[in-house]
């Protein structure tokens, strides 16, 4: 949460985290582990917003053990709010709520509680009986009666912003970046609108999006004037403020983008690219420009309704992930009308025979059932079976077989959390289906059917095992020409034979070369809109360079990541490789390249050139016959290059940095690694600027490297890594090499003009690569996993003693290590001496610290 987006509600705020971190009186029993309060007010006042505040405040993070956040809105169901995993049994379910509880002090928030029945909340609560005395309930509610109910010990009333805070975020919502005293006639038909709102932020945002997208005075005014102010209503009713911004939305595509949202429930979680391949499924988004993609239209149409403020992010920590306001999406209900319908439980009232839109829980399938002979313009059917058991499954799948026989014009099938082993056959009778979405068992397969759905422009089997492939995919998936995405798992999509054919695909995660017709590198040639990341693999089995370049990757402009593998298999042929690679130049729009296993002795020429001089980064690794690395410093985006195993590369010198007089100009990453022969890192002019940007040097493995290391010519803040150990970067490197920059920026260290950090695994490397020049600027000093220390020689005393500007000694994990060196009083600046796993240390340096 962004606290300085919140204005008028510090008095509230600071209420509430002195409430929360109030001490229990000497009168509670002991029983009395927690207590409850409550933040009370209408939709929209901003109940969440101070919550978050509340929540995200440094008291309270300093004060509890354990914060939780649950969203309950208006169905309180116990076993939901209790966790999200996928066991049915309550008891079972709140014993592992009262282990993640047990003694420590919690912050839990409930938020928009609507249930005023007490046995729920009873019921909830039992585990919250086993935290630390002074735990706290934090409950949001539009209703007084709830905080009552729920024994609220303090209650804090949130009303609609007033005076000058209120007309100070309304300015913000309706004038965006432009400055308001350049529009001194809308300021005044802003202040008439913004009394109209009752001091409801929601208002301001939903209104003052629509404000914002025209900033012109017959439009500004036409809001003002709009008859939807004179609908009758309450004191603090804003519907009308929030029916007035959808009249505002710019085309009848847009409105009914929105009102699909009312098919799902309240606060469910949307993730943009699949919304909007509903969307597009629905045939909601109008064509744009030639040459755009319908999904640059829905992207469009989506970033139109966030920046009015029809949904906002989600509360649940996941980025690209959104919500709608419940008053929105009670709005969207409104403007539905007959065409949406959710059946959440038993209480809900009969499916309506011209709904078009319909969400069903799996347990009242059988509602649908009934109805599904008269639903013949049916459009959408999501089924929610999130908390069904086995044995209920083997029913409800007899009733998604007969209903789905009766449904014979779906656009779009979501199965929402429920797991299926087996797609339905009545499925493949759908001609019009565009978007089929099933979580997936994790042995599912799909049926040879599903290449007679020829309109089908989506597939996702979301939770497929990655381990297990099954059976190939069936083999006339190349039919199904508007397949624009599959969410399948990469190696399966990859045994589609003639793939090349699926034209309008617009991301393939890995292509298997063949030697088999139907899977050679020309089948890439027509996919052009392919876009992310493409992985070849087995370019050892390509045919000659003509087969190569009849890929035309060079006119993929889409894609922004190419990785190319090589298998190895039978004889080398180093020829071979190089005219394989030649032929696979890439389009110049590319940002990441990797390279693995490549036999050829020398770089493709476009590497040797300025063409991919978009590239930000770049992996070669297994290259073991490539013996001169390419001119890579000419680059002037590129930020991480990894070199890996490129056994026969001995000298890296002037050609490396590309004759350009700033090397490597944006360069943050550098690794190498398992570079068996190299034994010199030279060739920098004296004119040149090297590595201004470089805050990560690695070097693993690299065991004849001998000489000083070449670093940034502007040293400023640098984290070097020397490893001779095997597992370093495998297993140990997210403990020691992933070195946080907050300790940096952190200490008080902005007066010393080069910092320089060093992790160590050889003693005997320091003198060998850190330049003399650099010992003043090292600020720390890691020796970790040196199982070969057991003390420390003269000469190596004598080096720590030159590291004047150490402020942090680390030792860890140094299993040998029998005594810290003799003398760290010449250490003037030394702050933090650290000491972990180094059992055969049991005393002090000789002479003191």
């Amino acid at each position: 949460m962004n606290e300085s987006e919140v204005l008028g509600r510090e008095h509230e705020i600071n209420s509430l985290v002195r409430f929360l971190l109030m001490p229990d009186g000497s009168s509670r029993s002991d029983i009395e582990r927690f207590s409850v309060v409550s933040i009370v007010g209408i939709g929209g006042v901003g109940k969440t917003t101070v919550a978050q505040c509340v929540y995200n405040d440094s008291r309270i993070d300093d004060h509890f053990d354990v914060k939780l956040w649950v969203c309950v809105s208006e169905k309180f169901d116990v076993r939901r709010l209790t966790t999200r995993h996928h066991l049915t049994n309550l008891d079972t379910l709140q014993e592992i709520l009262k282990d993640k509880l047990k003694d420590k002090q919690f912050l839990i928030v409930l938020d928009d509680v609507w249930n005023e029945v007490r046995s729920g909340w009873e019921t909830l609560r039992k585990p919250f009986h086993f935290g630390k005395k002074g735990s706290r309930v934090l409950v949001t509610s539009r209703i007084p009666m709830v905080a009552k109910n729920m024994g609220t010990r303090a209650t804090v009333i949130l009303k609609g912003l007033k005076g000058a805070d209120y007309w100070k975020f309304f300015e913000r919502c309706a004038f965006g970046d432009a400055n308001p005293d350049d529009h001194l006639k809308l300021k005044l038909i802003g202040e008439r609108i913004a009394n109209k709102l009752v001091g409801s932020p929601l208002a301001a945002k939903t209104v003052g999006g629509a404000l914002k997208s025209k900033l012109e005075e017959e439009h500004w005014r036409s809001i003002m004037e709009s008859k939807l102010w004179q609908m009758q209503q309450k004191e603090d009713d804003i519907f009308p403020a929030l029916r007035l911004s959808y009249e505002h939305l710019p085309t009848s595509g847009l409105k009914q983008c929105f009102v699909y949202f009312s098919l799902f429930p309240k606060n469910y979680c949307f993730e943009k690219d699949r919304l909007v391949r509903m969307w597009m499924a629905q045939g909601f988004l109008q064509p744009g420009e030639q040459g755009r993609r319908p999904e640059d239209v829905g992207e469009d149409y989506f970033d139109e309704l966030l920046h009015r403020s029809f949904f906002q992010d989600s509360l649940n920590g996941q980025s690209g992930q959104y919500v709608v306001h419940d008053l929105l999406h009670q709005l969207a209900e409104s403007l539905s009308a007959h065409e949406y319908c959710r059946v959440e439980d038993d209480e809900s009232e009969e499916i309506p025979d011209r709904v078009r839109h319909v969400y069903v829980s799996a347990s009242n399938l059988a509602k649908l059932y009934e109805t599904a002979p008269k639903l013949k313009i049916l459009r959408s059917l999501v089924v929610n079976g999130s908390l069904l058991d086995t044995v209920a499954k083997s029913k409800l799948m007899d009733f998604i077989k007969v209903t789905l026989k009766r449904l014979k014009r779906l656009r779009v099938i979501v199965f929402d959390g429920l797991a299926l082993d087996v797609l339905p056959e009545s499925i493949g009778h759908m001609r019009h289906l565009r978007y089929l979405e099933v979580p997936g068992g994790q042995f599912i397969d799909l049926p040879k059917w599903i290449c007679r759905l020829y309109q089908l422009q989506g597939l996702s089997l979301q939770f497929c095992s990655p381990l297990h492939l099954g059976r190939p995919l069936p083999r006339g998936m190349h039919r199904l020409v508007n397949m624009r995405y599959l969410n399948i798992n990469p190696e399966k999509v990859s045994t589609i034979i003639e793939i090349g054919k699926l034209r309008s695909l617009q991301e393939l995660r890995e292509f298997h070369v063949r030697k088999t017709k139907g899977y050679e590198l020309g089948q890439l040639r027509d996919m052009r809109q392919l876009r992310g990341q493409l992985s070849i693999m087995n370019l050892d089995m390509a045919g000659s360079a003509s087969d190569c370049r009849a890929a035309e990757l060079d006119n993929k402009e889409h894609l922004s990541a190419l990785h190319l593998y090589w298998g190895q298999l039978g004889r080398i042929d180093n020829d071979k490789h190089e005219e394989v690679l030649e032929a696979l130049r890439p389009h110049c729009n590319l940002t990441e390249l990797r390279i693995i296993g490549y036999m050829g002795t020398k770089s493709p020429s476009w590497l040797e050139t300025s063409w991919l001089s978009n590239l930000e980064h770049i992996e070669l690794e297994g290259c073991q016959s490539w013996e001169v690395l390419p001119p890579l410093g000419q680059l002037p985006f590129l930020k991480i290059l990894h070199l890996k195993s490129l056994k026969l590369v001995k000298h890296i010198c002037s050609g490396f940095y590309g004759g350009h007089r700033i090397a490597f100009p944006l360069l943050e990453e550098l690794l190498f690694s398992d570079m068996g022969e190299w034994r010199q890192w030279s060739g920098v002019k004296a004119s040149s600027q090297l590595f201004p940007c470089l805050r990560r040097l690695q070097i693993d493995r690299c065991h004849k490297l001998r000489g000083s290391l070449v670093l940034p010519t502007v040293l400023e803040r640098l984290h070097v890594v020397l490893s001779d150990d095997v597992t370093w970067e495998s297993y140990k490197k997210p403990h020691v090499v992933l070195s946080d920059d907050v300790i940096w920026e952190s200490s008080e260290t902005n007066d010393v003009p080069a910092i320089l950090k060093l992790s160590i695994d050889n003693i005997s490397l320091l003198t060998d690569c850190l330049p003399a020049e650099c010992l003043a600027s090292l600020y720390r000093l890691d020796v970790v996993y040196c199982s070969s220390l057991e003390s420390f020689t003269d000469e190596q005393e004598k080096w720590l003693h030159r590291l004047s500007s150490l402020e942090e000694l680390r030792f860890s994990d140094c299993d040998n290590l029998t005594r810290l060196p003799t003398d760290l009083s010449s250490l003037a600046l030394l702050k933090t001496l650290h000491i972990e796993g180094c059992p055969k240390i049991d005393s002090q340096p000789e002479k003191g610290i």
